[in-house]
Order: structure tokens, then C-alpha cells, then sequence
């Protein structure tokens, strides 16, 4: 008889690249996969403020949607989910709505999601130099995955399941793709959000532009905190209208845009 044992069926666990992060003195984060900055200490906040919110309508759709008669889901899509700052700034704003009774989506993809540990050395700077997210950046770590491994979708829900966050852990484009495959969302709005193009190009690929339009409806807003020419171009291409917007402090211009009335 043999002395050898029997092999029992082996679970592997994929675990998934995280970022590889250096650290300044003041706790912001840099990525050394992109050599970019995720945020600065210095303005950041107002940067979401601008880039993002203010270019899709946000809060003000929140109010509009509140004083509607309907309860219809407003999602929003982002591409590069980072350190949740655009995440964060738009739930903070969303909760200053008293008894909102619509719901809101919001989807974020992340190739190289933080872990829990890094995010909470992050939400220690968060909290030092924006404390009205100190509360939703611990609710947030509270919920979010020690690891992720072979599940690479990561839901939570806030404020009585009126706010939900999903993160789609992976490549941007295939995340996207499997999403619109499934036909189970479409977005009202969009922050584009990936690490600058010289750093990170597939971030604004044509094919990335396309499957965000075909997840896109008339009037689905959009905004990007970079202008680069072939970047306009390729969102132009794919179907959206594009314009070029002043920038706030050293950026000179952003780009926002929408899915326009299909009158043919």
C-alpha cells in the first residue's frame, strides 16, 4: 500500500496586482507603477469639486432628481477609482440632500486597487486636511476588502441603500465591456480619471471611448481633467460633443462633454 496521501482538491486564490505606492512627507501617495500623483494636499478637493461635479451638474442634479416626482437611480461611471476622492467628495454631497428618495450608482474600475492598509494611511491625510470626509472615509474602510483575490467585484452600500459603490477591479476597457455585455446599467454621467496619458495610455484608448458611449444615453454628461488633443478627438469619434473649459490652478483647460440628441 502506498504511504502516499491522497490529494484533496486545492482552492487557489488569485490574489490581484495592488498599486505599489512611495509616500511623501506630507502622505500624499505616488504611484510607482505610473510614476503620477493620485492627489494633492494642495487643492485637491476643490479639484474634484471642479473637474468632476461641477461639469456633470452635480449637485444640483441630486436636488433636481430629489424634487422629482420619480425615483429613478442616477449612476455614475468613473474610470480610475484611486483613492475614492471623487467617490468620497460625491457622496458628501449627496448626503447634505435631506431624505433623498432617489438612489444613486456609483461604478469606479481599478486596475490596481489600494489595500485596506494603504487606504487608511491615505485617509489619515484625507482626514488632516479635509475632515468633513473623515466620517465617510471610516465608513468606507469598514467595508472595504482586506484583500482582493477572486472576487474582483467589490459592492457597499450607504445612507439606508440609497448610495451604493461598486469596483470593478481589472482593466478598465474588459470591465466595461463585461458590464455593457450585461446590460444592466446605463450612466447619466462620467468622470474620466485615469493617471495622465503620457503614463498611462490605455486609460484613453478608442476602445475604452467606445464601450463608455455605448454605456451612455442622450443627455449623459461627461469630464476629464485632461485636454490632450487626441484624447477630445477620440471621445468626439466615439459619438460624444466635446468642448474644452478653463482649468483650475495650474491646468490650463479640461474637457467636458455629452451624448447629444440623436435627431436623424
Amino acid at each position: 500500500m502506498s504511504n502516499k496521501l491522497t490529494p484533496k482538491k486545492k482552492e487557489i486564490y488569485i490574489i490581484y496586482p495592488q498599486a505599489q505606492i512611495s509616500w511623501l512627507n506630507s502622505g500624499e501617495p505616488f504611484s510607482e507603477q505610473f510614476q503620477d500623483f493620485y492627489f494633492s494636499t494642495d487643492g485637491g478637493y476643490q479639484e474634484t469639486e471642479y473637474v468632476f461635479l461641477k461639469p456633470n451638474q452635480f449637485p444640483e442634479r441630486f436636488y433636481l432628481q430629489h424634487n422629482s416626482s420619480s425615483a429613478a437611480t442616477i449612476s455614475i461611471g468613473e474610470t480610475g477609482f484611486g483613492t475614492g476622492l471623487n467617490f468620497l467628495v460625491t457622496l458628501y454631497y449627496w448626503l447634505q440632500i435631506p431624505t433623498a428618495k432617489h438612489t444613486v450608482h456609483f461604478i469606479s474600475t481599478e486596475k490596481y486597487p489600494f489595500t485596506k492598509i494603504q487606504l487608511q494611511k491615505v485617509y489619515q491625510t484625507f482626514s488632516s486636511h479635509w475632515p468633513q470626509l473623515t466620517e465617510l472615509c471610516e465608513l468606507l474602510l469598514s467595508f472595504y476588502p482586506d484583500v482582493f483575490n477572486n472576487k474582483r467585484t467589490f459592492t457597499c452600500q450607504f445612507a439606508h441603500d440609497n448610495f451604493k459603490l461598486t469596483l470593478l477591479t481589472g482593466d478598465a476597457c474588459e470591465q466595461l465591456n463585461i458590464l455593457a455585455a450585461s446590460k444592466t446599467v446605463i450612466f447619466d454621467a462620467w468622470y474620466l480619471d485615469g493617471f495622465a496619458p503620457s503614463k498611462n495610455a490605455d486609460m484613453w484608448s478608442q476602445k475604452l471611448f467606445n464601450v463608455i458611449y455605448k454605456l451612455s444615453k442622450t443627455g449623459t454628461t461627461l469630464s476629464s481633467f485632461t485636454a490632450a488633443g487626441f484624447v477630445r478627438r477620440g471621445l468626439i469619434e466615439s459619438g460624444f460633443r466635446i468642448k474644452k473649459i478653463p482649468g483650475l490652478g495650474k491646468k490650463r483647460e479640461i474637457l467636458t462633454g455629452f451624448y447629444p440628441l440623436n435627431i436623424a
